[in-house]
């Protein structure tokens, strides 16, 4: 059980908390993983082996956590306590992230994701968008087995809006006009919306009403947003060996950022020619000298500080649900983002 005194009154938790979470999540993700290979097995033999590749690849499982976490705050069972609705929720979920990063990787020519191939590296982009595609697929299938179609209805809407996201964000590559508010807009898009269904599905297992489930909704989406801002600035800062996949890719394919947009706003008249012909790849050590000019506005702890208020509605979001072991987990998600983004700058 997590201590329950960590809340968002008190001293913000320390990292070690928040692995807690994931000790005390262990049993449940471990049936998830199981079920995940299960699904692998219904795949043609030779399909299977690309799907068992991309699945197994792991991280924190994040997005399936939120619905379990959530889910949580409405029936106060133990974290690690897990049953067959419960699990597909999590399965859609993560099956959706999955899709989601294979196209990613593929737009922006990652080779590498968690310290392994892509599989746009290990396969070819033709293999790898049909893969994502299946995966998409397969995830909506999962949904419709619910009898309520709720499920289904609002994972394919979910889809719809993370895909939409991608195309909006591609379209506007290399754009040096591209807004804040544009740019906080595709990312709500983009990962905001996995976030907030994943706390919405959650929400739903949990049985909590309409209202609740919008609250689940909201807080998940202002945690997106905020997650997404940090990882942009990873991209921008982070050691390729630590983070354990391609950096420097949004730089490289005309993905502008928010540190980059800021930049923008603030230099002066003299640096634009230089700064736009950093950003359009002009430079062999463009990201060098752009993280200089980054570093000298002040531009990454101005971002740093956008993703902490939005982590801060969130919690505001998050007081409103019952306080039990879930609510507690998330606080402590929320303040672990916090600690993560006060490194970045």
């Amino acid at each position: 059980m997590l201590p329950r005194e960590r809340s968002l009154s008190g001293n913000p938790p320390t990292s070690s908390s928040f692995e807690d979470i994931f000790i005390a999540l262990a049993p449940a993700l471990k049936n998830l993983e199981e079920l995940l290979e299960q699904q692998c097995e219904i795949f043609e033999p030779g399909v299977a082996t690309c799907v068992r590749y991309v699945v197994s690849n792991q991280g924190k499982r994040l997005r399936p956590s939120l619905v379990i976490l959530s889910g949580n705050c409405w029936k106060n069972v133990h974290l690690g306590s897990t049953d067959e609705e419960l699990l597909n929720l999590c399965a859609i979920v993560e099956l959706v992230h999955i899709a989601t990063l294979i196209h990613d990787d593929i737009m922006d020519g990652a080779e590498l994701r968690r310290n392994r191939l892509t599989a746009g590296a290990k396969w070819g982009q033709e293999i790898s968008v049909l893969l994502g595609d299946c995966l998409f697929a397969h995830a909506l299938m999962l949904a419709a087995s619910f009898s309520d179609t709720r499920v289904c209805r609002r994972v394919a809407e979910a889809t719809n809006i993370v895909c939409s996201g991608e195309i909006l964000q591609t379209q506007r590559r290399f754009d040096l006009k591209l807004s804040e508010a544009d740019y906080l807009k595709m990312i709500e898009m983009k990962t905001g919306a996995l976030f907030a269904v994943a706390c919405e599905l959650g929400a739903y297992w949990g049985g909590a009403s309409e209202a609740q489930m919008r609250e689940a909704y909201e807080m998940g989406r202002l945690l997106g947003i905020a997650y997404q801002i940090y990882d942009d600035c990873v991209d921008i800062i982070g050691a390729e060996k630590e983070i354990g996949k391609s950096l420097g890719t949004d730089f490289q394919k005309g993905k502008l950022t928010l540190p980059v947009i800021l930049l923008l706003q603030r230099a002066q008249e003299s640096e634009m020619h230089l700064i736009s012909s950093l950003l359009l790849n002009e430079h062999a050590n463009s990201r060098v000298m752009l993280v200089d000019f980054i570093n000298r506005y002040g531009t990454m702890k101005d971002s740093a500080a956008k993703a902490q208020s939005l982590l801060a509605q969130a919690a505001k979001v998050l007081a409103s649900m019952p306080g039990n072991e879930g609510r507690c987990a998330l606080e402590t998600l929320i303040h672990y983002l916090e600690s993560k983004l006060a490194e970045v700058v």
